[in-house]
Formats: structure tokens, C-alpha cells, sequence
């Protein structure tokens, strides 16, 4: 390839594409199964030497992988700079690598089978702020919602994801921002004993525990900013550095946001939807 100055570009087709190139490439490889012409090759010339670089970095790793992590690493970097992430705030403070592994190991509620369907389209939904509160309603249909309307339970600030956990409208007693702080500190609680029973990179110091506890991820009382993207998926990257100090990011992950999206589903974003309705117009739409 150097010899003859060709470049390769690589090209992600998704499968099923009927693409005439991939098409063709796929030709030719059954071609070569019954191809003869293939078999009369010296085995030295098939196993010539070829190390594959990135960037001028040769690549030690599987090259199916690496090539899959590239395209993840682009879509995601193209989720992550969306304007409605960045609209009000940095997200600077967001770790994107664990919020890209809450998305993707969360299979075991999205199977059909399993009558849980609608939680695919449901965190996604969550995550981008497209469910159907009145500021997202206005966004889409200003001729049906008129811009000036605010919240229409209590007339004060403007229907946003998080303004629903702090409507002063309802009544403390059915509040969600109630429930929402105890199943907050509930997760809390496992989150930190999962770590504390754990195998950490250096020993835990005995302030482990009140440093994790006093991080701004867990201010439910009125909600901080972290916590609110807490309850919507985005996780703080205050909460992964502190222990990154003492676990590695894939002990991280596991231990501490496996099946998280799940908990936010059918905990706090259920009690919501009891009192909201948000699955309701998702399912019907999904249906149709």
C-alpha cells in the first residue's frame, strides 16, 4: 500500500443495506471459497507480515473491535454535542464513557419478550428531554403552544424534565420529589456498598464513605444540577473521578451502573409516569 501510495478508507455499512459495494465484496468473498487459483499461493506469501496503525500508533488489539470502538466513539461524539445537552450548562462535568455504558448494558429490558419494549425508547427519550412536557411541546408545535405558557399545575416557572420533581403545585405528601429522595438515597446506599465490599486499586480511606456521600450527585433537597442528570442518566463525572482514585473505570461500571437506567426507569420515572402519563403517548406511538 506505501509502495503504491493507496489510501483506505474505512466505511461502516450497516448489514442489510443492499449496498452495491458491499454487495460486491461480499461476491467476491464466497467467490473465493471455489476459486483454485487461491490455493496454489506459498503459505509464506498469505502470512506476509502487515501491521495495521491508527494515527501513526500500531494497533495491538482486535481489529474487528477497534474498528467498532472508532464508529461508537463518533456516533456518540456526535450525541454528546447535541445543543440540547449544552444548551444551559457544560458537559464537561458529564462522563460520557460511563453514560455510553448505562445505554448500552441495559438489554435485559428491552427485549419484546419480556414486555418491557417501550424502556428502549423511553431512556433514549429521557436522555434527549423528548418527553412530552410542555416546553418540549412548544419546541415542536409552536402553532398548538403558545411560548409564554408555564407550568399548568402552578403557573410559575416552565414545564421542564426538572421542574416536574419540584412543582410546588402538588402537595409534599404525594410529591415525587418525596419518593424521588428515597429511592435516591436507597440507590445510594447499595451504590456505596457494592464498593465498600469490594477489591479496590488502594485502600480505602476511612473517610471513604463521608466523601461519597457528601458528593453534589446526591443534593436531592432542593435537586442540584448533578442530580438532576443523575435522574436522567447522565452520570456526573464528579462521582466516577472520586472513585477512579480507588477502582478502576470497569469496576466502575459494573459494580456501580449496571442496570442503572433500569432503576431510573421503573423507580423514580415510574412514579412520574403514574402521575404524568409519559408512557402513554410513547406506546401509542410506538404502536403506530
Amino acid at each position: 500500500m506505501s509502495q503504491k501510495n493507496l489510501d483506505v478508507t474505512l466505511i461502516k455499512v450497516p448489514a442489510h443495506a443492499d449496498d452495491p459495494l458491499n454487495n460486491h465484496v461480499d461476491a467476491l468473498a464466497k467467490a473465493a471459497h471455489t476459486d483454485l487459483q487461491f490455493s496454489s499461493r506459498p503459505s509464506s506469501e498469505l502470512l506476509a507480515p502487515c501491521i495495521l496503525q491508527f494515527n501513526s500508533l500500531p494497533m495491538d488489539m482486535n481489529i474487528r473491535k477497534f474498528i467498532r470502538d472508532i464508529f461508537d466513539a463518533k456516533s456518540f461524539l456526535t450525541l454528546a454535542v447535541l445543543p440540547r445537552f449544552n444548551s444551559y450548562s457544560s458537559t464537561s462535568d458529564i462522563d460520557w464513557a460511563c453514560t455510553k455504558f448505562c445505554l448500552n448494558n441495559n438489554k435485559q429490558f428491552v427485549s419484546h419478550q419480556n414486555g418491557h419494549s417501550e424502556f428502549c425508547g423511553f431512556r433514549i427519550k429521557l436522555l434527549l428531554d423528548m418527553l412530552p412536557t410542555l416546553t418540549t411541546l412548544q419546541r415542536r408545535k409552536l402553532h398548538l403552544y403558545n411560548p409564554t405558557w408555564l407550568c399548568p399545575q402552578c403557573n410559575s416557572s416552565p414545564e421542564t424534565l426538572d421542574h416536574l420533581w419540584t412543582c410546588p403545585y402538588i402537595l409534599p405528601e404525594f410529591s415525587p420529589l418525596n419518593t424521588f429522595k428515597t429511592l435516591l438515597l436507597a440507590f445510594q446506599t447499595t451504590f456505596l456498598d457494592n464498593f465498600l465490599s469490594a477489591s479496590p486499586l488502594l485502600s480505602l480511606p476511612d473517610f471513604f464513605a463521608a466523601a461519597f456521600t457528601a458528593l453534589d450527585c446526591w443534593d436531592c433537597d432542593p435537586p442540584s444540577l448533578s442530580c438532576l442528570r443523575l435522574a436522567r442518566g447522565l452520570i456526573p463525572i464528579s462521582l466516577t473521578d472520586f472513585l477512579g482514585n480507588y477502582f478502576s473505570s470497569l469496576t466502575i461500571c459494573f459494580l456501580g451502573f449496571l442496570g442503572f437506567l433500569g432503576f431510573l426507569f421503573y423507580n423514580p420515572w415510574g412514579i412520574l409516569d403514574f402521575a404524568f402519563g409519559f408512557l402513554a403517548p410513547l406506546n401509542s406511538s410506538a404502536s403506530t
